[in-house]
């Protein structure tokens, strides 16, 4: 199996081997094709394997120092793809943070979304007391999400709300779903649901773009 790969212009390692169904050349030429090769600067390298830290952090991925390490342990191809496209956003966002948070009109749009679920939620749920305003991520608010609401739960409240369930844990994890529709996902939705996350992408997007 072959262990090292390129995806536009960043070097792809496989440490640990991936299941046999996993055809990772389709992975990265599907990605490829999808996202702009300007949103890969920042990166300097990809790893694919079985990490400690993602043990610890309980994460099937994560963006730290310039590398993305994404699980080896995969559903399907699209499983990856969604996890890889998922640390690119995180990335881009690490390296754009002031042209999409300095008004802080997403941070708004978020909070927004955050006040209109808390009465849905205290329907049935004891609500972490600065849910609304906590933006940030927050271990409590994560916690209370996914093991004492979970997110089977979270996805029917939550629905016509937030873009998916991991979405409410953060204005990061916002906009890092947002990216994930506008690439691979339904853009006409975001676009009607997230009106201002999807504006701010799409800013973005050609401000790069003029640049390149």
């Amino acid at each position: 199996m072959r262990d090292h790969f390129n995806l536009a212009g960043v070097d792809v390692f496989v440490k640990d081997p991936l299941p046999e169904e996993i055809d990772v050349s389709f992975v990265f030429e599907y990605i490829s094709s999808r996202i702009p090769f300007f949103f890969m600067s920042g990166i300097d390298i990809i790893y694919i394997g079985n990490f400690p830290a993602m043990k610890e952090r309980e994460v099937s991925a994560y963006f730290e120092d310039g590398a993305i390490y994404i699980t080896n342990k995969q559903d399907d191809e699209m499983d990856m793809i969604e996890d890889i496209i998922h640390e690119i956003a995180h990335a881009v966002e690490t390296n754009h943070q002031e042209f999409i948070y300095s008004t802080g009109v997403l941070q708004r749009e978020f909070v927004s979304k955050r006040t209109r679920l808390e009465p849905l939620l205290l329907q049935s749920y004891d609500v972490p007391s600065d849910f609304v305003v906590n933006f940030e991520y927050d271990q409590d608010i994560d916690d209370f999400l996914f093991k004492d609401v979970g997110y089977d739960n979270l996805s029917q409240i939550a629905v016509n709300i937030f873009p998916s369930p991991y979405s409410i844990t953060s204005v990061r994890e916002y906009w890092a779903k947002g990216f994930e529709e506008l690439f691979i996902g339904d853009q006409g939705t975001l676009r009607s649901l997230c009106p201002v996350l999807y504006k701010v992408l799409i800013s973005l997007v050609k401000e790069l773009a003029d640049e390149t």
